[in-house]
Parts: structure tokens; C-alpha cells; sequence
């Protein structure tokens, strides 16, 4: 797949269990993304680091409801951008090509951050991402989903 060899992408998601996300979260995923991250690091307001410019950039980031999350996932726009819990290894990637955000880490994260069937994700990520065809993604939803999905066995 175009793009999957970026430094932040192979350091933090290539081969790693996850949850696949159209580009552009909604509300109800940052609200599930918020509390998976409540559940991994046992707090309420969990202390996450925002990683980009190819992991040079790293700022400390108090996320304390979905809100934030949406914040984060608003100004990712043409961004690749890692929000992630340190101790846990669990995190979110945002694709600099604006075409997936994946959650990755372990089975307590993922069933907080995507409790939802498989067939269910792939489903919403194909249905949301048709359209991108058109603003020059040359690549089929059905194709990227398959290249980066990697669900939790």
C-alpha cells in the first residue's frame, strides 16, 4: 500500500493489533477512544504524548474527555500524528494521506476502543471512505482496509 513505510507508521503500527477508523473521527469515536485510554492508564484524565515531524516533535497532552480527542483528530489534517499512552504501548495514528486512523495496542484497549464486530468496522470503513475516491485516493477503501487492518486474535 502507498505510504505504509513512513517512519511513524512502521515504528508505532506495522504488524501491531488494531482498530481501523475512517479519516475524520466522529464525536462517538473519540468518545470510545477517550475511554480506552481511561482504561489502559487507570485515570480519568490520562497523560498521552503527541508524536509527529517524523517522531522530532513530542509534546505531553492531558486528555481529559472526547472533546480533546476531537481536537487532536481536527488538526491532524494533512499531519501524521501518534497519540500514545506510554506505558501501555496503546495508541492512535493518524495517516498523513487522510486515509485511515488506526487504534492500536492490546486486547483491553481495542474491545474499549472498538466494541463493535469486525465485519461492522470494515463495513463503516468502506461505506465513509467511498467518497475519498474522488479527492485523488487512488486506491479503493476495500484495498487500504485490508493492507492495515490487523484485528486482535
Amino acid at each position: 500500500m502507498f505510504g505504509d513505510d513512513s517512519l511513524l507508521f512502521m515504528k508505532y503500527v506495522k504488524g501491531r493489533s488494531n482498530a481501523v477508523y475512517p479519516w475524520s473521527l466522529s464525536i462517538v469515536d473519540c468518545y470510545f477512544i477517550w475511554l480506552a485510554f481511561c482504561k489502559v492508564s487507570g485515570s480519568d484524565r490520562p497523560l498521552l504524548s503527541r508524536i509527529s515531524a517524523d517522531g522530532e516533535q513530542i509534546e505531553d497532552v492531558l486528555i481529559a474527555d472526547a472533546y480533546d480527542i476531537y481536537e487532536i483528530d481536527s488538526r491532524a489534517e494533512g499531519f501524521e500524528v501518534v497519540l500514545r499512552h506510554h506505558s501501555s504501548g496503546s495508541l492512535c495514528y493518524w495517516d498523513i494521506h487522510e486515509r485511515f486512523v488506526v487504534a492500536v495496542g492490546g486486547r483491553d484497549f481495542l474491545e474499549v476502543v472498538s466494541p463493535y464486530p469486525g465485519g461492522i468496522e470494515k463495513h463503516r470503513y468502506i461505506e465513509e471512505m467511498m467518497h475519498r475516491e474522488a479527492f485523488g485516493i487512488d486506491e479503493p477503501p476495500e484495498v487500504i482496509y485490508a493492507a492495515i487492518s490487523n484485528p486482535f486474535s
